[in-house]
This record gives C-alpha cells, structure tokens and sequence, in this order.
C-alpha cells in the first residue's frame, strides 16, 4: 500500500470515528474525535409506567428507564376494537396509525391514515383529536377540525412544537403550529409528481417519511418518486439522493443511488441521513456530502436474521428513531418486531418475535403486530404504533 493509499485510509477511519462520535454525543465531541485522529391482542403480566418527559430537553430531568415489556398506552385490546374514538387508555379507539412523535409539550402525537387525522396522546393515555375530522378526507388549510387530510402517514415535531405531515394521500407536505393551525408547507394537493424549487411549486408523489435537523432543515421520503428530498429554512425544495421514478438499490452519490419505496427518515446530530428502504428491506445512511450507503440488510432479501451489515436481515422495515445513545431503532414491520442498530451497525432484535404478528403486552420478548411508527418516549422507551394501538416498549 503506497502512501496515498494509507492516506485515504487513514481520512475514511477518521471520517467514521466522526461518524460514529456524532451519533453518539453530538458535536460538543467532535473536536476531541478529529484532534485524536492520526393478528390480535394478547395480554402478558405487566405493569403500565408512564414517562412524562421530553426525551430531548436538557432543562427536564430524565426518568429511569423503567421494567423492560410491553404496555398500552392507548387503544382498544380487541382484534375488533378499530374507529377513531377519542378516550383513555383501553377507551380510545384508532384507525390504521402510523407516524408517531414526542414533541416538546411531552405528548404524544400520532398520523392516523384511514380517519384523515392528527391524534395527540398524552403520557397518562388521554387520546383526543388534534387536527383533522374523522372520515373528512380532503385537503384543506385551517385550525383543529376545520383542516382536511388524505391518508397522513408520518409526522415530526420541531423544538418550538410545530408539527410537520407527510400528508400522503395528497402529495403534500403539511405545518401543524402548536396551536392547531394547519397550513401547507409544499407541494400541491393530488398533483404527483417530482419538481424541486420553491416549496409552492415543488412536487411530490405520496411521500411518507419526514425528520427535521437541528437546523431546521427538512428531510423527506418521497416515496413513489423513489427519492430523498430536503426542505431548506428558506421553503426550497431540492432533490438529494436517488433519481426519480427509478426503483432500484445503489449505493453512491447522490442521483447515482437507488432506492425504492424509502417510507420513513431521520437526521442524526452531524447531518447523516437515515432510510427505512422498505421495498429493499435494507436501512440506507447519507452522509452530509450525499454518499449513500447500505448499513442493514440485503436488497430483495426479506428475512429475519440479527448481524453486522449485510449480514443482517429485515422485512419491509417502515419506522425509524434515533435516542440519544446513538442507536438507530427500527420498527421491522415485517416481521413484527423492533430492531436495533448500533454505531457500528449491528442489528440485534429487543422487542418481539419474528413472524410472530400479534400485540402480546408484558414481559419481553412481546409481541407486535406490524408496527409502523416509532419515537423516543422517555430514558430508554420507544412510543410504537402497531395495529391500531399506541404502546410504550422498553427493550432491555
């Protein structure tokens, strides 16, 4: 290996401990990583503790972690227990959920896709309807009931409790203000298609997955355009990774990378970009500079199987949400399981069993029956949407 050779070597391990420090401390420690650089409901014996803090508010204590398991937050444990019914607890009714956020206020906040609404939640399992009407399918700007949704499947929430919608249904992407007032931040309602510019004329087509960094930025999932969009602070619209209407999996730069069906995102504290490829059945990274890579699984390969890499395996995986400890959690949907992937992008499973697609509450392993939406719920807690429950899961 000549000098150059040693070089370059020598740059991608010290771009990888980067990596990896970032999504484990964030960028107070950067400086000291590049310096050291040479079915149904079953119910198990359990115990429902309910986390009311804010998992990324420094001003806020955090709670213990709590007994590993399964508990419901809200929703009916029934296979018939479906509708939209605002409630407590065992009360509340949903109808197909899908994204699921914690935002600053520490409530709950929930993209239910058949009823064409927001549902916000709270810690102690108090479901009310936040935005939208049940069964009001329409696209329509306003305030709480007023506004109209199609087929909302993900949702995010900024540091001043703005929530943000992939309003799927409609190729939109919606702003909810913390007091209720719905807008439509980009696209246009039922026109699919890809265009970037200025958010008014932008296009998307069904798109699901949505984060948001610290700076602001959006990222999106644009499904069917196969592609990963950004939205800047000044509301453009531009095209970052995978080429539109190819479906496919490539690793590389930018327009050069497929995917296909990507239907959920995040955004880690040094700009790397997390893909739920769920069509490929892989977990995909881009980093700030637009190479994209596959961390998990093996395109086309739908399976179950914990390892490093593409030696693991997952199944139409759709959720994704990064803790403060720099792993990556994934809501396996496929094979109704949680999966979780560390900084050196290790799969393992912690909730669940796979092929096993039932809510069975209590002591770990658990049950899910194919979860979609996951979020950070406190120290050491996952929020999950699974079936048309809200459950909070504590993996060991």
């Amino acid at each position: 290996m000549g000098l150059p050779d040693v070089l370059h070597a020598t740059l991608r391990a010290c771009v990888q401990a980067f990596r990896r420090c970032a999504r484990r401390f964030g960028p107070i420690f950067l400086c000291g990583t590049l310096a050291a650089c040479g079915g149904g409901v079953a119910i198990g014996f359990g115990y429902s503790d309910y986390d009311d803090d804010y998992y990324d508010r420094p001003d806020r204590p955090l709670p213990p972690m709590g007994e590993p398991g399964i508990f419901l937050v809200a929703g009916g444990l029934c296979p018939t227990c479906g509708g939209s019914l605002d409630g407590s607890g065992s009360n509340a009714r949903f109808d197909a959920p899908e994204g699921i956020v914690t935002a600053p206020d520490g409530n709950l906040y929930v993209a239910e896709k058949t009823s064409a609404t927001i549902r916000r939640v709270s810690p102690q399992g108090v479901a009310t309807t936040f935005a939208g009407s049940v069964g009001a399918i329409g696209s329509q700007d306003g305030a709480g009931s007023g506004a109209r949704f199609s087929s909302p499947t993900r949702i995010e929430a900024d540091a001043d409790g703005n929530l943000y919608v992939t309003d799927t249904g409609n190729s939109t992407i919606r702003r909810i203000s913390a007091a209720g007032a719905v807008t439509t931040l980009a696209g246009a309602a039922g026109e699919c298609g890809s265009l970037d510019g200025d958010a008014r004329t932008a296009r998307f087509c069904s798109p699901q997955g949505i984060a948001i960094d610290r700076q602001g930025i959006l990222y999106v999932a644009d499904t069917l355009n196969h592609t990963i969009r950004r939205i800047d602070r000044a509301n453009v619209v531009t095209t970052i990774a995978g080429a539109a209407g190819a479906c496919g999996s490539s690793d590389g730069r930018g327009g050069a990378a497929r995917f296909c069906e990507p239907q959920d995102i995040e955004v880690d504290s040094a700009g790397y970009v997390y893909v739920a490829d769920t069509a490929n059945s892989t977990i995909r990274e881009i980093s700030p500079a637009g190479e994209v890579r596959t961390i998990a699984g093996a395109a086309g390969q739908c399976g179950s199987a914990d390892g490093v890499e593409n030696n693991a395996r997952l199944c139409r995986a759709a959720g994704l949400a990064l803790d403060g400890a720099g792993s990556l959690f994934v809501a396996d949907t496929g094979n109704g399981t949680i999966r979780r992937i560390t900084i050196s992008n290790a799969v393992s499973t912690v909730i669940g069993v796979a092929g096993n697609q039932n809510n069975v509450l209590g002591p770990l392993p658990g049950g899910l029956n194919a979860p979609r939406g996951i979020a950070v719920f406190g120290a050491g807690a996952l929020a999950v949407t699974a079936q048309d429950l809200v459950l909070k899961t504590v993996p060991r």
